[in-house]
């Protein structure tokens, strides 16, 4: 059996550290960068028009523009991170889109963009780094899924599959790269309202089509979305953000981080066995 990943670095080393976090322009990126740069690491923010950084500045920070769905983009940022620090100890894989919609009706583009960004686009990132990693002897990549990952919904069919599928590549990865010291972790949030990817998959949805057939379960489903849980059920951007630090700066290889107790109930459901699980979801989707 292969041996998790752990990280040996010093604090000292940790504290000269650079990181590479795709998808900054708003969000868990915007976030993250702020977190890492308050534990004075350096950071590489890409984003694909530099112009909408709106957070802080500082001199440990370098604004690259990148489109994760260029691979050219992709190298170009990664080779500014090693040129501007010196090296490259960790890359967050942020950037994604979201779609809310019938799949029935989704256009084949729309299905392609989502996993051009949300599956290929890490996928290039994670390629462009490793020959970096592996000239510096290990490194750390953490891949921001989601909760839809362990337990997809309606009307995410797309999403959800393109952030299951991240998962997979990430656990297949932990065993393929164990032995050149590069670390995989999985930072899974559950529904973080009132953002700006929110935003934008919902006007995104309005966009595509809805045949009348779909209306009564679509119209459920968005209600779920607006209503009020127990205080601290759903996580914050800046959890999600702290928690991305943690997995960056993890020492015991643990795959898996959930963000948002929404999240850990999938989890703990989905740990069900298999008639267990069924039960939970009859109950879930149509109680």
């Amino acid at each position: 059996m292969l041996e998790r990943h752990e990280d040996h670095r010093s604090d000292k080393d940790v504290m000269t550290s650079t990181v590479l976090i795709t998808g900054c322009s708003s969000g868990f990126g915007r976030r993250a960068v702020t977190r890492f740069l308050s534990e004075r690491w350096n950071v590489v923010a890409t984003l694909r028009d530099p112009a909408r950084w709106s957070g802080e500045r500082s001199e440990r920070l370098q604004l690259c523009a990148a489109d994760v769905r260029d691979e050219n983009s992709v190298a170009a940022a990664v080779a500014t991170a090693t040129e501007r620090f010196g090296r490259l100890d960790v890359v967050v894989n942020n950037a994604g889109i979201g779609l809310f919609s019938v799949f029935e009706t989704t256009p084949m583009a729309a299905i392609e963009e989502v996993f051009d960004t949300n599956v290929y686009g890490p996928m290039r990132v994670i390629r462009a780094a490793l020959p970096v990693f592996t000239r510096q002897g290990g490194g750390r990549i953490v891949n921001v899924s989601s909760g839809t990952a362990t337990v997809p919904m309606p009307f995410q069919a797309v999403y959800s599959a393109s952030k299951g599928a991240l998962y997979n590549l990430s656990e297949a990865l932990t065993h393929e790269l164990a032995a050149r010291n590069v670390g995989v972790t999985v930072v899974e949030p559950g529904f973080v309202p009132g953002t700006e990817f929110f935003a934008t998959t919902y006007a995104r949805f309005e966009s595509l089509p809805t045949p009348e057939a779909y209306q009564p379960l679509v119209q459920a489903t968005l209600g779920s979305y607006s209503t009020t849980p127990p205080p601290g059920y759903r996580a914050t951007e800046e959890e999600v953000a702290a928690a991305v630090f943690d997995a960056a700066t993890d020492r015991t290889g643990r795959l898996r981080r959930r963000v948002g107790r929404d999240s850990e109930n999938l989890g703990r459901a989905r740990g069900q066995d298999d008639t267990g699980y069924e039960a939970w979801r009859r109950e879930f989707f149509t109680g």
